[in-house]
């Protein structure tokens, strides 16, 4: 007999109702007799989860037995049995065999009180709520099924996610309809739900090569480029073969199904799919993910590179090579990667306004063509003239300097909002850091 058992009494339990009751996580029990698993008996086991209908422990200090992992590493199942398949002996619990027609004894237990080894438990109660930290983590969707709650329970059926697990092992909600009870495992009865998904969208630039058919019916030898403006006429036609290359084993996961690696990007992204959509009057391809929970930005910079090696050189180079027939018999081939200025980027990065990054909503300029004096506005294709403006240049660039002052415009932001009203705000040259290094330049647009 292990040495803290000797120290232990068994518990006293008088019918099924006070069972379930006392049987709670971190409760240990012994196996006096078992006639399905005899390799139990005398192993003193450790409740780990508490159903309805079940209880699940793991054999004491003995993590990596074959009882221990089972069940999904909660342990050994036990099943609660009717009230009439108990036998109540003083310390001893047995249970009948219903399937039998004997109804002989088929297990018997022996429950220890935890309160008389409250010390001896510590380790075995901080395990436990490492268990339950482990099983439950933040954001794990939860359906409650009952709450042992007197005041103010919360209802049935009522759904949450987890917001984190106290020390002494209380799941605290956070529930859909508000409120925040938290639900104790093997009182409350709850089951997990599958995580919610949300969706995660990484674009890229897109590029195609067009081989257009000659008045003969020959297709012309040298192909001519298309960028994404000019691939918006054609998304019906590349969506659809993005589609039909997808392959059976792709059904549920994608591209992820192809992921091997065994670590929390795997865990969290739950499929990714090559699509296309037109933002900003291109058509740009799009890596459209469906996400538990939130990336961390490591976990973000790996799913990122793991789709460009898809683009270029997995998936996206057996589709490169799939010709797409357009206007009447041209074909198009369309690339997901390629090697001049190409990047893949989230939503926010690609699209999001820059103001936050330093540029302001307006600044003035002069239009080198004709020294007028003009006004740009951030987000905003060419320019607006200024009723300021005179017909003297030089005074004009007087003008643009001496308002872009009083607007505490620098220079750098000045030439990162010429550059986004003639190229586009999305472009590097967008951005004021890039001419945070440049030599201080005074007057208007430059237009080469």
């Amino acid at each position: 007999m292990e040495r803290s058992d000797k120290q232990r009494k068994p518990v006293a339990i008088k019918n099924l109702s006070e069972l379930k009751r006392f049987i709670q996580p971190g409760v240990e029990f012994k196996t006096l007799s078992q006639k399905n698993h005899p390799d139990l008996v005398g192993l003193t086991r450790v409740v780990t989860t508490v159903q309805t209908v079940c209880f699940y422990s793991k054999i004491k200090d003995q993590p990596n037995s074959r009882f221990s992992t089972d069940n999904g590493g909660k342990g050994f199942r036990t099943d609660f049995a009717k009230a009439d398949a108990y036998i109540f002996d003083g310390t001893t619990v047995k249970v009948k065999d219903t399937r039998n027609k004997d109804r002989g004894v088929i297990y018997e237990f022996e429950f220890y009180d935890r309160e008389q080894t409250m010390q001896e438990d510590t380790n075995m109660d901080r395990k436990m709520v490492n268990f339950i930290r482990e099983q439950y983590p933040p954001g794990t969707r939860i359906r409650l099924n009952s709450m042992e709650d007197p005041y103010a329970p919360i209802a049935p059926g009522t759904e949450g996610e987890v917001d984190f697990v106290d020390d002494i092992g209380t799941i605290h909600m956070k529930w859909d309809n508000g409120r925040a009870l938290g639900i104790v495992p093997g009182e409350d009865s709850f089951s997990v739900l599958p995580p919610k998904l949300t969706t995660l969208k990484l674009y890229m630039p897109l590029t195609a090569d067009f081989y257009e058919r000659s008045e003969y019916g020959d297709l012309e030898p040298e192909s001519t480029m298309l960028d994404g403006c000019a691939l918006r006429g054609y998304q019906d036609q590349i969506m659809a073969e993005l589609v039909k290359n997808r392959m059976p084993e792709e059904t549920e996961r994608g591209l992820m199904h192809w992921y091997h690696e065994a670590d929390s990007v795997n865990t969290k992204v739950h499929s990714a799919v090559f699509t296309v959509e037109e933002r900003d009057r291109k058509l740009w391809g799009v890596a459209e993910c469906r996400i538990a929970g939130e990336l961390s930005a490591l976990e973000m910079d790996t799913l990122k590179e793991y789709i460009a090696g898809q683009a270029s050189d997995g998936w996206g180079e057996h589709f490169e090579q799939w010709e797409i027939l357009v206007d009447g018999g041209s074909e198009l081939y369309v690339h997901l990667w390629n090697a001049d200025d190409w990047g893949i980027q989230t939503e926010q990065e690609r699209f999001a306004p820059k103001l936050s990054e330093g540029l302001p909503e307006l600044c003035f300029s002069v239009l080198p063509s004709t020294g007028e004096l003009i006004c740009i506005k951030h987000g905003e294709n060419g320019y607006y003239p200024s009723d300021w403006s005179t017909d003297d240049p030089a005074q004009n660039r007087e003008l643009a300097d001496y308002n872009n002052e009083r607007l505490g415009v620098t220079q750098a932001q000045r030439l990162a909002m010429e550059c986004g009203s003639m190229h586009g705000w999305d472009v590097p040259s967008a951005d004021p850091s890039a001419y945070q290094q440049s030599e201080p330049r005074m007057g208007g647009m430059d237009l080469g």
